[in-house]
């Protein structure tokens, strides 16, 4: 525990996209080491946090409210209902919950985010295929942290309607093609919608202890070990990889830029809108990398110095789509300037 931050193969990658994401909409159990990593977290708070206040029901509904808001700041999607239900449950138990190294109710708020975030994605599309008014003098509140959630039905599809006409505005005074306007918006949400269902375990009680923690003060983190090796790597300026700035895009992992003077850099042969396919440590087998969080497909790709990754790509510059490169490295300290 770290504490304190191609047409055949066009089907056949359709069918692993689809089978990645319908894993990912699984609901989310806690890990082995929760409840214990939960009771370290709590027990560190208590007796070691400077301002040396418990863990109480106020520190409950600190932590509820900041946890829901991580989600869903400007109260878009959890509807009234809700936040009610959740209220009720655990308002003035999270605390002793904590204690006892429960953590479900960090998993159960995740996945009802996750199905209103599927039922707006949804709503959007429908919105976007549609005919909108701009004629109409109407406005909306773009900040909405502090208005109030909205109640199911005929409310929330007023919210976003109103959200779907200022974001299709915006798109038209950006001067974008009619014909990429509703498309612009569309992907904007499916991508948010990807995101979060390609989160794990780790991911939802990483965002619940910060919650707890910023109950506490808006300073402290809790940094579960990959997030920690992050942080570390951005105070020492140096980490042992390939020297190669990635992006996560419609399920890939693609290459942004390399890193002068790194493995990749000086081997010439990975390019920058690469995309990676599949990772292998030495002569070990094929890890296809579709629809993997970027996060773990970093972890993949770092490792010992001196030590060989081996990288199946999807070169830009290919004329033929089917066309892959398979790239072995020696993985290298890169300094960060």
């Amino acid at each position: 525990m770290k504490r304190f931050r191609r047409l055949s193969r066009v089907v056949s990658c359709a069918a692993l996209l689809s089978a990645v994401f319908s894993a990912a909409a699984r609901a989310i159990e806690a890990g082995p080491a929760a409840p214990l990593i939960s009771q370290m977290v709590t027990r560190i708070l208590e007796q070691n946090h400077y301002n040396h206040h418990p863990l109480d029901d106020k520190t409950s509904r600190d932590l509820l409210k900041n946890y829901l808001e991580m989600y869903d700041y400007n109260h878009m999607f959890f509807e009234k209902a809700d936040i009610a239900e959740f209220e009720a449950k655990y308002g003035d138990v999270l605390d002793q919950k904590l204690k006892e190294g429960d953590v479900s109710p960090a998993y159960a708020i995740f996945e009802r985010f996750l199905k209103r975030l599927e039922e707006r994605e949804a709503l959007v599309r429908k919105m976007t295929a549609g005919t909108l008014d701009f004629s109409a003098d109407e406005s909306m509140v773009i900040d909405r942290h502090e208005g109030s959630w909205p109640t199911a039905g005929a409310e929330i599809d007023d919210l976003w309607r109103r959200r779907v006409k200022y974001e299709m505005l915006q798109e038209r005074l950006a001067k974008t093609k009619p014909e990429e306007q509703a498309k612009t918006v569309n992907t904007r949400y499916e991508r948010l919608l990807r995101s979060f269902r390609e989160y794990d375990s780790n991911d939802v009680l990483q965002n619940y202890l910060t919650a707890l923690t910023h109950s506490f003060d808006p300073h402290s983190d809790y940094m579960a070990a990959p997030q920690m090796e992050n942080f570390n790597i951005s105070m020492r300026l140096s980490l042992v990889g390939i020297g190669a700035v990635l992006k996560s895009e419609d399920g890939y992992a693609k290459i942004v830029s390399l890193v002068p003077g790194g493995p990749a850099d000086n081997d010439k042969r990975l390019k920058p809108n690469d995309k990676i396919e599949a990772i292998a440590q030495g002569d070990g087998p094929w890890i296809e990398s579709v629809g993997m969080k970027l996060d773990r497909l970093v972890q993949l790709i770092r490792g010992e110095k001196g030590t060989v990754v081996r990288i199946r790509v999807i070169p830009a510059a290919a004329i033929d789509p089917a066309t892959r490169a398979k790239i072995a490295l020696v993985r290298d300290e890169i300094k960060l300037t």
